[in-house]
């Protein structure tokens, strides 16, 4: 489903939804119909639950850590990230003076998005990385 908005959209339902009227059709409505957990940004889906990534409806083949780093980045997007917190957050450890590992797995992820996407990670000089929708696909 394309997006409207730029912004990171965070989907959780508890419940199904009834049909909507076929007047509040017109407006930029989705249906869950089970309780999912789903980032979006420019065309990039990341499902928590399915652990699946797309970009523009195909599928990336994200081994589990790239999986991770990916969705931490989208779940705060234009916030940047140190490369110690990142391997904090996505490894489970403090950074033990080698932030390689970090720039390694963001250099592979963003080979994955492909080039109307790979921007959407940006590295902050000196500091670290963010997710950045605004400079995504126009």
């Amino acid at each position: 489903m394309p997006l409207r908005y730029p912004r990171l959209q965070l989907v959780f339902s508890d419940t199904p939804s009834a049909p909507a009227a076929p007047a509040a059709a017109a407006g930029p409505v989705a249906v869950i119909e089970a309780p999912t957990r789903r980032l979006a940004s420019v065309g990039v889906v990341v499902d928590i639950d399915q652990r699946t990534a797309t970009v523009d409806g195909r599928e990336l083949d994200l081994t589990f850590l790239e999986f991770e780093l990916l969705a931490h980045l989208m779940a705060q997007p234009k916030r940047v990230m140190s490369r110690s917190q990142l391997m904090e957050a996505v490894w489970g450890r403090p950074n033990m003076g080698d932030t390689r590992t970090v720039s390694t797995h963001v250099a592979r992820i963003r080979r994955k998005l492909g080039p109307a996407h790979r921007g959407t990670i940006s590295t902050v000089r000196q500091i670290g990385y963010k997710f950045d929708p605004a400079l995504g696909p126009r």
